[in-house]
């Protein structure tokens, strides 16, 4: 494959669409085929700039460098047939869920190769972002945890990894699979957990033993709006990423924190999101040549979701910024904005920041 100047790799087949519990679940594979549905139509993928690569699929030795011999086995039981619920009861089984899910994984995983090959600038795979799969279970319609088998594969190239996730809902199958990791930075914009699955990430989560003061979680509540999201990301992580240098880049980009998400109370907007992905993506080049990737995640409302992943791809692709051009953000009411700043307070003091 021959290197593409200022490249961004769509990562994509057919198979990522049979990651699917059923139509009467709220988790929707449709949701990619309607972002790529958008992008395509704006001429922004497909193309030289912005190609479509077919992902290749995981292997049982990749996913056990994160997940446990146990359950990996358990999974591919319960998917020959289907039966079952593989979690507490948000998570059931389907016939071919071991598969589906190996797929989902791999798409990550090349996704991250393009770019650590330098074939690449950036790469998207927004059929991943399952970050709530523990070592040893499923969680929050996640089985297999794409982010955290990502990780593990850049841990043996990289000395130093940033995660960020703007998910509704906690990455605590990430946080916590790495909670004791130097290696790992982590940077978590998340519902207050006291509102919200899975009822973790408090701010004063910062990590254990070698890990202690790389894991940040921020969470804020119900109602918050793009005000807070670009505050948190100018004050604290943006701070943070300068602070840390990291070599690589790995982001979930949960679209549940667009308003009137059927599963959150967040009150972002497209344009909003979009511009946080913009800082991030300014800050890959200039901590880390670039190396940035985006995995998808929650969103619930599935039209809302393609058309802001749609708007991240451009931001990141070079292409056409529709959302961006909105001038209007939405703003929190001023009792959110009190709560958040002595949240960030207290988290910039434990971290040293000024």
């Amino acid at each position: 494959m021959v290197r593409l100047l200022h490249s961004t790799s769509f990562v994509y087949d057919e198979n990522l669409l049979s990651y699917d519990f059923g139509q009467s679940h709220p988790f929707r594979p449709e949701r990619i085929s309607k972002c790529m549905d958008i992008l395509r139509t704006k001429g922004a993928i497909g193309n030289n700039q912005n190609p479509i690569v077919s992902p290749r699929i995981a292997s049982y030795e990749e996913v056990r460098q994160f997940h446990t011999v146990e359950y990996l086995d358990f999974v591919r039981k319960v998917s020959v047939d289907g039966n079952g619920i593989l979690d507490s009861g948000d998570t059931p089984a389907f016939r071919g869920c071991y598969e589906a899910s190996l797929a989902i994984v791999g798409a990550t995983l090349t996704a991250i190769e393009l770019v650590a090959s330098g074939m690449a600038d950036h790469s998207v795979n927004f059929a991943g972002g399952l970050h709530h799969a523990r070592k040893g279970n499923a969680s929050g319609f996640c089985i297999l945890n794409d982010c955290a088998v990502g990780i593990a594969y850049l841990k043996k190239k990289y000395n130093r990894i940033a995660y960020i996730d703007a998910d509704a809902h906690h990455g605590d199958g990430v946080i916590y699979g790495f909670y004791d990791d130097p290696q790992l930075l982590t940077i978590d914009i998340h519902q207050d957990g006291s509102t919200l699955f899975p009822g973790t990430g408090n701010y004063y989560e910062t990590g254990a033993g070698d890990g202690e003061g790389y894991k940040v979680n921020l969470p804020i509540p119900p109602g918050s709006g793009d005000d807070i999201l670009l505050s948190l990301a100018n004050d604290i992580v943006l701070p943070v990423l300068k602070k840390h240098k990291p070599d690589y880049i790995i982001m979930q980009c949960g679209a549940d924190g667009l308003e009137g998400d059927p599963l959150a109370q967040l009150s972002y907007s497209k344009g909003g999101l979009a511009r946080f992905i913009d800082l991030i993506h300014d800050a890959s080049h200039d901590l880390c040549g670039g190396r940035l990737v985006l995995t998808g995640g929650g969103g619930y409302n599935t039209n809302a979701t393609a058309e802001c992943w749609a708007e991240e791809f451009a931001v990141i692709g070079g292409a056409e910024r529709e959302f961006l051009k909105e001038g209007a953000f939405s703003v929190s009411d001023p009792w959110i904005l009190s709560k958040v700043k002595e949240m960030a307070d207290a988290v910039k003091e434990a971290l040293y920041l000024e």
